[in-house]
């Protein structure tokens, strides 16, 4: 673009030309998938080949808003699901999933661009390096011609379980969906000078799942930034003596125990945490307990356990598959030490910061083929009778029906099932503080107003605490941190401190009970590490910290596991997981039921 200018100077005109350079907006017009779409964002129940996305279950997309979103600098349309039938994305099946459909056809309305943007990811792929076709794009023009785009996996698109981009592949979205920090790619493909009929979708070597779909000008992609840096300023607990080992704990039975898991809590995370917050290594209260080992986590179904497999492990003595909730490989039903001592009339309790049907809480009551059967799992809840289930809002819908703007779709009422039992429904810490002590309690508190402060969880502790230790015959208590794992799947180091740094405050207060009242064992270990978190403090410049994540994902490296109290002796050494429940009811002399056993629901 040019502008003229007229300037007089001494009586005479002159005129001067600028040229002004303006960043063109670049033409995108978003496609309307639904023509094409054949399955749905969210899934309920895990292989029953009638869900939607990759059908996992609650390990699916059902975090993605509907709306006009931008990913990698290109406008994207995604649709909304209304209904349960209504249909939001394309996935086709790859050799392995043969049930899902290998085809889609999308009407493209005669549109004429340069390029064609998706937004898209694969599942179940071959070595990225292989470069296999995990799709073609036909391109059918209204002058009869068909052009071919190949899609392969490791070029042109990713894994949506991982987050590496690739040439034309640029990782744009990115969020956790309560089970694995997922990933949407978008890429780009050249397209004919000629109007477009209509574009055609067919699988070959991997699952494709097609979210979006635009064409426009040329644009260069932005992928996702990573900023692994730390800002926010942090409320620790102050450091304390490290309390002494007693050696009359070995002779001792613990009236009480209380289990404090940071979901994700590698011993990366411990260490950045230490040395942000307190500028050297093992200085966190939980690593100046007396008894410090070693816990391994492997499932019964692979290497890297989910939180599922490993609640189940230390709430049932027993390694089971991936996903599944108290119940063996051979999905026979097992018992928790933490049903088994609510029988005998021990007092329970579980506390997190993530959903009271997430995984790790579930794993004490629950008896499901897939976690993501949220709707059998808060059944089991319901059924468990518990005295105190706090977590946050994100699955009170899952305890009432759709008439009554819930997500059941049967009718059961499970709140009013639940204050008719004697439930008082806390929404807050006051609401959970104030409930009348011969009451209890169901709490559903909002994440960020509650969650987010460091010493909401250890408050929350002490409120429990108190109440359980009315209880003459003793207690349980889980309190679960959250946000390590939210951190490490994210690769968000602040996150990663915030959760941890919240473990602190709970072993704070846990340690301040139980040394107070002789009796009570403080146990603290992670569920599996995420992220595979490393870090460091150099000293050239002083106290400079860098850190790395290896991965969004799981690792199988070893969580540490930290005790205090009568029985701490147990817990020493290179242990697994399932020693923890073994251990425990060891102490407490619980005999778990074969599996499948009535004691078990």
């Amino acid at each position: 673009m040019f502008t003229v200018f007229a300037s007089r100077r001494n009586g005479s005109l002159f005129f001067f030309v600028v040229g002004v350079s303006l960043a063109a907006t670049a033409a995108i017009t978003p496609l309307p998938l639904t023509p094409a779409a054949n399955s749905r964002f969210s899934d309920e129940q895990a292989d029953d080949r009638q869900g939607g996305w990759t059908d996992q279950g609650g390990n699916d997309l059902s975090v993605l808003k509907a709306g006009r979103i931008s990913a990698a600098g290109i406008t994207f349309d995604i649709p909304g699901e209304t209904s349960p039938t209504n249909k939001t994305c394309i996935v086709l099946g790859g050799p392995t999933r043969s049930y899902f459909p290998t085809n889609a056809v999308l009407p493209a309305s005669k549109l004429s661009a340069p390029c064609l943007y998706l937004l898209h990811a694969a599942a179940w792929c071959p070595p990225a390096q292989a470069q296999k076709i995990t799709g073609v794009v036909f391109i059918d023009y209204e002058d009869g011609s068909t052009a071919e785009q190949h899609v392969r996996f490791g070029r042109d698109v990713g894994d949506w379980t991982k987050p590496d981009s690739y040439k034309n592949a640029v990782r744009a979205w990115s969020t956790y969906n309560g089970n694995t920090q997922i990933s949407l790619f978008v890429s780009r493909f050249a397209l004919k000078p000629q109007p477009i009929k209509a574009l055609r979708f067919e699988s070959r070597e991997s699952t494709w799942m097609i979210v979006a779909a635009s064409v426009g000008d040329e644009v260069s992609l932005k992928p996702l930034a990573s900023k692994l840096v730390l800002k926010r300023q942090f409320a620790a607990p102050p450091p304390f003596e490290a309390p002494p080992t007693d050696p009359a704990n070995n002779a001792r039975t613990p009236k009480n125990i209380v289990l404090i898991i940071g979901d994700g809590m590698g011993q990366g995370a411990i260490k950045l945490t230490s040395l942000y917050q307190h500028k050297a290594e093992g200085r966190l209260l939980m690593e100046n307990l007396p008894v410090a080992s070693l816990c391994t986590t492997y499932s019964a179904s692979a290497d890297v356990t989910d939180s599922a497999a490993a609640a189940t492990a230390f709430a049932c003595g027993q390694k089971t598959d991936n996903g599944f909730l108290g119940i063996t490989s051979d999905k026979k039903k097992l018992a928790s030490y933490a049903e088994l001592a609510h029988r005998e009339g021990r007092a329970v309790g579980l506390i997190t910061s993530d959903a009271i049907t997430g995984a790790t809480p579930a794993g004490f009551y629950a008896h499901e083929v897939s976690r993501g059967s949220y709707q059998g799992v808060a059944s089991d809840l319901a059924a468990s009778e518990f005295d105190v289930l706090i977590g946050n809002t994100n699955d009170v819908a899952w305890f009432m029906p759709k008439d009554a703007n819930g997500e059941r779709s049967d009718a059961r009422r499970l709140l009013d099932e639940m204050t008719a039992k004697g439930y008082v429904v806390a929404t807050n810490a006051e609401g959970f503080a104030q409930a009348p002590k011969d009451k209890r309690v169901l709490g559903f508190m909002e994440t960020w107003p509650v969650f987010d402060r460091e010493q909401a969880l250890g408050q929350l502790t002490e409120t429990a605490l108190d109440r359980l230790s009315q209880n003459e015959k003793g207690f349980f208590l889980m309190v679960e941190s959250a946000f390590p794992d939210k951190g490490g799947h994210g690769n968000k180091p602040e996150t990663s401190v915030l959760g941890t740094i919240q473990a602190d405050w709970i072993v704070r207060s846990a340690v301040d009970f139980a040394q107070r009242h002789g009796d009570t064992l403080v146990l603290i270990t992670a569920d599996h590490e995420t992220g595979g978190l490393s870090c460091a403090m150099g000293h050239t410049p002083p106290n400079r910290l860098t850190l790395r994540y290896a991965t969004t994902s799981h690792t199988d490296n070893p969580v540490a596991l930290f005790a205090f109290g009568p029985g701490d002796y147990l817990f020493s050494g290179l242990i697994d997981n399932t020693d923890i429940a073994v251990a425990i009811s060891r102490l407490w002399n619980l005999t778990f039921p074969p599996p499948g056993d009535p004691v078990a629901k």
